[in-house]
């Protein structure tokens, strides 16, 4: 019986950790400066490595379909109306940032942690951005960053629901070893809980 309630506390005490939240660092005017201090290029869109989901990798500009973010002269992603596209990252985040292009409140960035959907942003929601699809405005066409509180971000979705979400250059910074010690060994905790069993008692 203290085995079991013994393993029970130590999963309640791991449910109790929130799964962690999210808040939008900064937001700064393009033409985009690139890869931010602290930050590794996670992708730039040369290639399709990681993505999966509806998406074009695309230069330029097409009338009614997308449009280059401001000063982008290079390939980058457009998800189209009704579209999703997803990008895995590995190893896993802690901050995130990319430049978004033409920012419209109908796109929306969604962050995950395996399965687990941590928070999801729309471009209505990103600072001193009018999210009004404006193609030429240095604060319509944005580095946005994102900071994640106790959460390892390994996947990003890209969404929306009408033409169309434009972004490039994403980038990110990694949980510090000392983090990931401390989350191996919680879960090497729950597991050697899990795993110890009681004595069988023989009845005189």
């Amino acid at each position: 019986m203290r085995s079991l309630f013994h393993t029970t506390t130590i999963l309640a005490m791991f449910a109790a950790i929130p799964a962690g939240a999210m808040t939008i660092a900064s937001s700064t005017n393009g033409p985009d400066a690139g890869v931010p201090a602290g930050q590794r290029l996670i992708t730039n869109f040369d290639t399709a490595a990681g993505l999966g989901g509806g998406y074009q990798l695309t230069t330029g500009s097409l009338s009614g379909q997308y449009a280059a973010p401001l000063g982008d002269t290079t390939q980058y992603l457009t998800v189209l109306g009704g579209q999703i596209a997803s990008l895995a990252i590995s190893p896993a985040v802690k901050a995130l940032s990319f430049y978004w292009g033409s920012i419209d409140n109908y796109n929306t960035v969604s962050f995950f942690s395996g399965s687990a959907l941590v928070a999801s942003f729309t471009g209505g929601q990103v600072p001193a951005a009018p999210a009004d699809g404006s193609q030429g405005s240095p604060t319509n066409n944005r580095r946005v960053s994102f900071a994640f509180d106790g959460a390892a971000i390994d996947r990003v979705n890209f969404a929306s629901s009408s033409n169309s979400f434009e972004l490039d250059t994403i980038a990110g910074a990694v949980p510090e070893p000392a983090s990931w010690v401390m989350l191996v060994a919680g879960f090497g905790l729950v597991g050697a809980a899990a795993r110890r069993r009681n004595p069988a008692v023989v009845a005189a």
